[in-house]
């Protein structure tokens, strides 16, 4: 099934010319998931020539010689038969000439084209060069072409709290926050944006949603891979600061939130906030960090963290991590949110598990022997998305023998495919969008929150590669008696 068979919604409003300008034009992120995603939205009629694209980076490069890599780059990534678009949309700049030669190009580009001084600024670039980036193009007056401005911003967004205030600081400067699009890709995901749904479309779901159904939350956020060709950034930052701080607590603040006022970019933001500052920072007691070691991930073998090329010696960066975090509201009180995430696990997969209080009084053992499971509402975020509730049933036979069934639905069969995420996010930034970005309240409290275990001086346990982490992991919920839900329909 097309994209535009389910994803009319993101496009329903009027499309203004403008130019969208691309840093780090060369990039890895660039090539595998920017340009494909803008020639999979740009095709289509409500875009098609009213965005013209310009890619900037460092290397000396021509139009025509970036036009023939970006080709290859689309082939690569499954897109064919965009040479007449590349060559009639798309455009290069070397920011060796200077920011000032950048905004000379850009009004070159807008005079030539008819624009009217709409302009989008995506910085897919390092964290070393954000700061010199935002001022040169600020100082140059890059940011005031009489039109509209939006700065889109790639994670990670600071390295800690005070960096993140920094970098706040620095964007608002020059911009006002309804101009700057902190981007979050786990947002984006259809199942993630149907979690309102699900909550507020359906009594069913919201009336048990509460400390007085609920028993806990668990959020999984698995990876069978390893760290790649990210081990520069990786080693540094750690597991923590690149799932957690972003992805996972804002699926947590999804889960946990309270009904908007209405369904706006602001509204819906505010009570994500509002969730965040009703949290505690991490207890390190209640934090397990783990790195793995060697193992079978898909039956293959998999080295261990401290032999994966560019990982410094001896080094200490945490490949797993497990928290209980708890919410001190009226809803949550009490309900512990368990978060893990980590690489080279099992297997890839995103869920939440809501799992819901046991019954008062246990009927079904008078018999004799008879066991019970909780009642849990597992939410796929990728892959293989979609959600199933657990219930138990008397299997046919004298007394009481219950067995676990599921109710499921699968996004795949009823939907075909779903868009990508940068599909949704970048047409968002177009048409000026905020909901699925990341305000900088909410950046500034999930750091808080994090801020005790980010750099806590101790060696994380060893776990396998292939399975689902340490044993300490198992612990953190064994002390209250519970135990982490096997994220597999």
């Amino acid at each position: 099934m097309s994209q535009e068979a389910y994803t009319p919604g993101v496009l329903s409003v009027g499309i203004e010319p403008h130019l969208f300008v691309v840093f780090g034009g060369t990039g890895d992120l660039a090539r595998q998931m920017l340009l494909p995603a803008l020639f999979q939205l740009l095709r289509r009629r409500e875009f098609h020539d009213s965005v013209e694209l310009l890619a900037v980076a460092t290397r000396p490069m021509s139009d025509a010689e970036y036009r023939k890599m970006a080709v290859e780059a689309l082939a690569e990534a499954g897109v064919p038969d965009c040479e007449e678009w590349a060559e009639r949309h798309l455009r290069y700049q070397s920011i060796k000439d200077g920011f000032e030669a950048l905004r000379e190009r850009i009004e070159e580009i807008e005079a030539a084209e008819g624009l009217d001084g709409n302009r989008a600024f995506y910085l897919a670039i390092p964290p070393a060069v954000f700061d010199d980036t935002v001022d040169g193009l600020g100082k140059s007056g890059a940011f005031s072409g009489g039109g509209w401005t939006r700065v889109v911003v790639e994670k990670p967004f600071g390295f800690d709290l005070d960096s993140a205030h920094h970098l706040n600081a620095l964007l608002h400067d020059w911009l006002d926050e309804s101009q700057i699009f902190r981007i979050d890709h786990y947002l984006a995901k259809e199942t993630v944006q149907n979690l309102l749904a699900l909550r507020f479309a359906n009594p069913l779901f919201e009336s048990s949603w509460s400390r007085d159904r609920i028993d806990s939350v668990q959020i999984t956020v698995a990876e069978d891979f390893g760290i790649g060709s990210r081990a520069g950034y990786f080693d540094k930052a750690g597991i923590v600061r690149d799932i957690i701080q972003n992805h996972a607590l804002q699926v947590l603040t999804l889960v946990a939130m309270e009904p908007p006022v209405k369904a706006t970019s602001d509204a819906i933001r505010d009570e994500k906030v509002k969730v965040l500052r009703a949290m505690y920072p991490v207890d390190p007691t209640a934090a397990v960090r783990g790195q793995y070691g060697e193992g079978e991930v898909g039956g293959e073998k998999a080295a261990a963290y401290l032999e994966e090329e560019g990982v410094g010696d001896g080094s200490t960066t945490e490949t797993y991590a497990a928290f209980k975090f708890e919410i001190d509201n009226w809803r949550w009180k009490g309900v512990p949110f368990y978060v893990r995430t980590g690489k080279r696990l099992k297997r890839r997969v995103t869920q939440v598990s809501v799992v819901f209080k046991e019954p008062p009084v246990f009927l079904f053992s008078i018999d004799g022997p008879c066991s019970m499971h909780p009642n849990v509402f597992d939410i796929r975020l990728q892959p293989e998305e979609g959600f199933a509730l657990s219930f138990e049933m008397k299997v046919p036979g004298e007394g009481y023998d219950l067995r676990t069934q599921r109710l499921r639905f699968d996004y795949d069969e009823e939907f075909g495919e779903l868009p990508g995420a940068y599909f949704t996010l970048l047409a968002d930034v177009m048409i000026g969008d905020q909901t699925l970005f990341v305000r900088s309240d909410e950046v500034e409290e999930a750091w808080r929150i994090v801020a005790p275990v980010l750099d806590p001086g101790t060696t994380p346990d060893l776990y396998e590669a292939g399975s689902w982490g340490p044993a300490r992991a198992e612990e953190l919920l064994g002390r209250s008696g519970r135990q982490w839900q096997t994220p597999d329909f």
